[in-house]
């Protein structure tokens, strides 16, 4: 499904599975893939004095001109799709990211959720989640053995 993402996003078109379609196509067909400018897919973000990285999914720029910093997650139920949690905190680390990498701040965080049949996008403020990722970032170094 992430690849059907990708995929369509860079214009390649979307080839997957067919036991995936139930999942792909109405993902395919959410508003905010619509007439958007992708400006990167599976984009490689670090912060290099904290020893962390990880690749978001998506930055585009909506057809309405919102700079969106994207996440997709898969659920196997129509039921995961209304039920699963944004994913603020990994969004937060990525949007911090781009400021520190490339002076860059996006407008809008979204989680995209993607079940059989159905997707949510799920929108959070950059802020909230700059908050959710210090709060985890703080959690997992109270966590850590002193040496």
């Amino acid at each position: 499904v992430h690849k059907a993402l990708e995929n369509h996003l860079n214009g390649r078109g979307a080839v997957a599975e067919e036991r995936f379609f139930q999942w792909i196509d109405p993902l395919l067909d959410c508003w905010m893939f619509n007439d958007c400018e992708v400006l990167a897919t599976e984009y490689a973000v670090c912060d290099p004095l904290k020893r962390v990285g990880g690749s978001f999914d998506f930055l585009l720029r909506t057809s309405k001109g919102t700079l969106c910093l994207g996440d997709l997650k898969t659920v196997g139920t129509i039921h995961g799709v209304k039920s699963r949690k944004k994913a603020d905190a990994q969004l937060g680390a990525y949007s911090h990211m781009l400021i520190d990498l490339h002076g860059l701040r996006v407008e809008k965080c979204v989680t995209v959720v993607s079940g059989p049949g159905d997707v949510a996008i799920k929108v959070s403020d950059p802020e909230e989640c700059h908050c959710a990722w210090l709060d985890a970032w703080d959690t997992h170094r109270l966590m850590q053995p002193e040496w």
